[in-house]
């Protein structure tokens, strides 16, 4: 999956937004040479709605105290999760639970990334 954007391409995109876009408890952990940190559910919803393959679905799982971290998953197990490099341990996926997205549509941040990534008018 990360073929289609490229993770240095999806680095470059999160570094031009920085720390802005990020909830208040994640600004704080984000730096430059860690720039998916706290963007799992932006970069997931940016992967669901343009780019990954039918049949996958958002999931969340807890990663200690009130942190959480959002990945896409099928029902055959394949896990879509390019934000991983956030985390210096191996994730156990099968700790996430199908979770839908906040709204219907992509979001405001992750329109943004997608217009960054240019992928806009990107087809599933």
């Amino acid at each position: 999956m990360t073929d289609l954007i490229g993770r240095q391409r999806l680095h470059d995109a999160l570094r031009q937004i920085g720390n802005k876009q990020l909830k208040p408890k994640y600004k704080d952990q984000w730096t430059p040479e860690r720039p998916t940190t706290g963007y799992c559910y932006v970069v997931a919803e940016v992967v669901f709605h343009h780019l990954a393959p039918e049949g996958y679905r958002p999931h969340v799982m807890k990663t200690g105290g009130d942190y959480t971290h959002w990945f896409l998953k099928n029902a055959e197990g394949s896990v879509i999760d390019l934000t991983d490099d956030q985390f210096d341990c191996e994730l156990d996926y099968s700790q996430g639970k199908p979770q839908n997205f906040m709204t219907k549509e992509i979001s405001k941040r992750g329109r943004m990334l997608a217009d960054l990534l240019d992928l806009r008018n990107a087809i599933r």
